[in-house]
């Protein structure tokens, strides 16, 4: 399971975020359904994409439920948010490495 943490310090509407997928996993289910502040999903083979309406502030989080594939250690690209009608308002973390074992 990928667990994405987010704070906000302002409300924000209209929002996506965008979740990058580790090279090793792919999807274990595709939930898609009104989930807290969620409104909407889109899996992509490469990333996850979560659209929000209205985020208040505070600490929020998302999980997307992942099946590894194989086990090693890999590089995880930076999840990025920005507003959907004004893109030049945006937020991202830097890259991380991400350890990945089969169960």
């Amino acid at each position: 399971e990928l667990v994405v943490e987010l704070e906000s310090s302002k409300r924000a509407g209209y929002l996506m975020l965008e979740v990058p997928i580790p090279a090793s996993c792919s999807y274990a289910s595709k939930p898609n359904g009104r989930r807290g502040v969620e409104v909407h999903r889109e899996y992509d083979i490469h990333q996850t994409s979560i659209f929000i309406e209205s985020l208040p502030p505070g600490k929020h989080q998302f999980k997307i439920p992942l099946e590894p594939r194989f086990s090693g250690e890999f590089t995880l690209n930076p999840a990025k948010i920005e507003q959907m009608y004004f893109p030049t308002f945006y937020g991202r973390e830097g890259m991380k490495q991400v350890e990945v074992a089969e169960e």
